[in-house]
């Protein structure tokens, strides 16, 4: 499961439980976030990872929530789970695997600059 998913669903959760304690419907929730229902419908799924963080924010202040993104690097054990499915992975599923083992060590890598613009 990616990061993303992950941090998608715990934040999907959050708002449905907020809802559920407040009784507030979606067109409620809508309203108060300024946005609309399928809007609201988007960042209550918990696999659709493409909300913004504008959305996510304008929920967040809709439910009196305090939303928290925080990055830390990856516990031995987590690395070495990646470590043990990299060691059993088929060679199609290794480079993606060994990414992902370098990014939780060292940390995410920085995009490369195009040389002639950084802003590409």
């Amino acid at each position: 499961m990616s990061v993303a998913l992950k941090m998608k669903q715990s934040l999907a959760q959050a708002i449905r439980e907020r809802m559920a304690a407040e009784r507030i419907s979606i067109s409620t929730f809508a309203r108060k976030a300024r946005t609309g229902r399928n809007s609201v419908r988007r960042i209550l799924d918990s696999h659709n990872t493409s909300v913004t963080l504008n959305s996510i924010g304008r929920a967040a202040e809709a439910l009196n929530l305090d939303f928290t993104l925080t990055a830390k690097p990856m516990t031995p054990a987590q690395l070495g789970k990646i470590a043990d499915k990299l060691e059993a992975a088929n060679a199609r599923d290794r480079a993606k695997l060994e990414e992902e083992f370098v990014a939780g060590f060292y940390g995410k890598p920085a995009k490369p600059m195009h040389a002639k613009n950084p802003k590409v």
